[in-house]
């Protein structure tokens, strides 16, 4: 099975100057675990629950920090032709819980969780 039957071709994305409180709020508003972070419309990063933990445990203002101060930078990404077995080892080695899916122009087309791969490599219907 391939990626692409996990995507449904929409990612949730937030700006880089979003203030963290937002993107909690945005994140928990739309039930995600992460969101790709963009600046001018191009990916810089992605937010996810365990940057939120990190700049909660630092402390920060979460009304003043922006989301691309948090953010990882520069994430791994995979295409739809990847298959579980790529997606789930990439997740594993690198300690990632979500992989953005790209096209082949490089833009963002799905975000699959390793929830979502697990799922699938079992044969569980996904949420």
């Amino acid at each position: 099975m391939q990626l692409s039957s996990l995507i449904g071709g929409h990612v949730e994305k937030i700006d880089v100057a979003t203030p963290l409180v937002d993107a909690s709020q945005w994140m928990t508003s739309r039930s995600v675990g992460s969101l790709l972070v963009t600046a001018n419309g191009k990916v810089q990063g992605i937010l996810t629950e365990h940057d939120l933990t990190r700049a909660v445990a630092h402390e920060v203002d979460m009304q003043s920090a922006l989301t691309g101060d948090w953010m990882s930078k520069y994430p791994q990404v995979a295409t739809p032709e990847w298959d579980l077995d790529s997606a789930a080892d990439v997740m594993l080695e690198h300690g990632f819980r979500h992989l953005p899916v790209i096209d082949v122009d490089g833009e963002p087309i799905g975000m699959v969780s390793i929830k979502d791969v697990v799922w699938a490599m079992r044969g569980i219907p996904g949420d």
